[in-house]
């Protein structure tokens, strides 16, 4: 069978890598165009660009994977199917009726339509996930689905060990459905009509609002790494946060919380320290402490909590901002 693949992020990257693996190569590698990142705003590949330059796979880099020029090398080529995995540009009627596309998308359709499966998936504090492969349809991930496969989440995943996971997974079973188009035996089932939807993360998505439970506020910090953090203010200054671990009451009978943390019990926002373990760090929650891990003060690298305590202990405040009610 004669496929082309589609990709961007390192979701895709890993697909594409657990896919060469198997012994499946494809015929093209299509990705989104060279972007500025970073501070610098250097000029980066994409992930899925980097695979294919390293395993020398023919590539494109198109601003439109709709466009005529991406048609006719896709029809040049006999690409029987299009493997997709992140791409992150809505296909047209027009692509779709050039080549059959199979989306491997990262949940158990039909919950969690849409961009951002794992993040919205953690956040909401499932504990079980998997992925989908799909058949493409105008509508959004809303195709016949040809294979679904489960995992669980611990509460010590975070996006990027839920995504590294799936990805293994989506390759595993993209390759099983291609085997199954090959020998005619794939059945595609048509998904149910109740669906959930998960958009784009926005900057407005990564304040911590301390009101809510400890558990929460883990999930969404969890929820954005390792491509962002969760966010903690006082007036104009920011706190980034990147690992944390909830508290809930009964932890306390293990002896788990320090004496002098649990001041912040019960109240949302004030911070806490001890000395313990060489430093700890903790939030005050709506329920439970949060104890924050590891943090990036404005302008500087992320640190552990003691490091952190060590530098800047002396000028944290007593209570950081909760958000305003909408």
């Amino acid at each position: 069978m004669r496929f082309g693949f589609a990709g961007t992020p390192d979701f895709g990257a890993c697909v594409l890598r657990d896919l060469l693996e198997r012994g499946r190569r494809p015929e093209l590698v299509i990705s989104q165009p060279t972007r500025p990142r970073g501070r610098g705003r250097k000029m980066v590949d994409s992930p899925v660009a980097v695979v294919a330059a390293d395993e020398a796979l023919p590539l494109l880099t198109p601003a439109d994977i709709n466009s005529a020029e991406i048609l006719e090398e896709i029809a040049a080529l006999r690409i029987d199917y299009l493997v997709v995995a992140a791409f992150g540009q809505l296909f047209k009627q027009n692509l779709l009726d050039c080549v059959p596309c199979i989306n491997v998308h990262a949940s158990l359709l039909p919950y969690y339509r849409g961009a951002a499966p794992i993040h919205w998936a953690l956040r909401n504090g499932e504990t079980q996930t998997g992925v989908s492969i799909m058949r493409v349809i105008p509508a959004l991930d809303a195709g016949p689905v040809a294979a679904r496969v489960c995992m669980s989440i611990s509460l010590r995943d975070d996006a990027g060990s839920i995504g590294r996971a799936l990805a293994l997974l989506g390759a595993l079973a993209t390759d099983q459905v291609l085997q199954g188009l090959e020998d005619g035996t794939v059945r595609w089932e048509e998904q149910p009509a109740e669906s959930t939807y998960a958009p784009k993360v926005s900057a407005g998505d990564r304040r911590l609002n301390l009101s809510a439970p400890s558990l929460e506020c883990h999930n969404l910090v969890r929820s954005l790494v390792p491509d962002s953090a969760a966010e903690v203010w006082k007036a104009d200054t920011v706190l980034k946060v990147w690992r944390t671990w909830p508290w809930m009451e009964p932890s306390y009978e293990r002896d788990d919380v320090p004496t002098e943390a649990r001041t912040a019990w019960g109240e949302p926002g004030r911070v806490a320290t001890s000395r313990h373990r060489g430093g700890r760090l903790f939030f005050g929650c709506g329920e439970g402490l949060l104890e924050i891990l590891a943090v990036q003060p404005a302008g500087r690298r992320a640190m552990s909590a003691g490091d952190f305590l060590r530098g800047y202990g002396s000028r944290l405040p007593e209570f950081f901002d909760l958000p305003s009610a909408p």
